[in-house]
């Protein structure tokens, strides 16, 4: 890959900001990204159980601390729906505090860089950010997830947060992944009482 030394470097610079970000407190929502109150989390993030028809092995790319995983588990089971959790981090730091979260499951984490990373297994459910790569690269990004790391018949969920504090609403991730080619299989918004949309999310399913 030509331009391997620009995405090493874009990279890296992700990882420098999310330890400055994530463990500069020990509060483990903001160890998530999370600046606000447990309510408005679950309300922002409960939205990805949308694309989870059934239980199944659910790999979370980006899984920070492990908190997003955690509550997944326990919002899935309120509906009946058992998820095991495994995740990769850029921070080795913040994967070594998911597996601690969920020391069940501590054999389920990786340090990894998902850009460049070759799973060695598939999984039923993917979810990412769509920041977890530069936006030039999304299609090919996207397109090796989906190919090596989702199972048939499995789905490839892909969110977008807002920002209420800086009046920034996540994008049409629906439209974004149409215009990139692929075949969206689903979506959902999570809402505010006021209408203000928080988090999108859509997904792929590989056949």
């Amino acid at each position: 890959m030509n331009d391997a030394p620009e995405i090493n470097e874009w990279f890296d610079s992700m990882r420098r900001d999310f330890r400055r970000w994530y463990l500069a407190s020990d509060n483990p929502w903001r160890q998530s990204g999370w600046g606000s109150t447990p309510e408005r989390w679950r309300l922002a993030r409960e939205v990805i159980l949308s694309a989870v028809e059934h239980g199944g092995a659910f790999l979370d790319i980006g899984c920070a601390n492990g908190l997003l995983l955690e509550c997944l588990i326990a919002w899935a089971n309120e509906r009946g729906v058992v998820i095991e959790p495994h995740g990769i981090d850029l921070v080795p730091e913040l994967v070594d505090l998911a597996r601690q979260r969920l020391p069940e499951y501590a054999s389920n984490f990786s340090p990894a860089n998902s850009f460049t990373w070759i799973p060695s297994r598939r999984y039923d459910y993917v979810h990412l950010l769509l920041e977890s790569a530069p936006p030039s690269r999304h299609r090919e990004y996207l397109g090796r997830v989906l190919d090596s790391a989702v199972a048939r018949g499995g789905r490839l969920i892909v969110s977008n947060y807002g920002s209420r504090s800086k009046s920034e609403s996540p994008i049409d991730v629906t439209g974004h992944l149409s215009g990139l080619g692929f075949t969206v299989a689903g979506s959902a918004a999570a809402s505010e009482h006021d209408g203000f949309v928080i988090t999108r999310t859509a997904w792929i399913e590989r056949s």
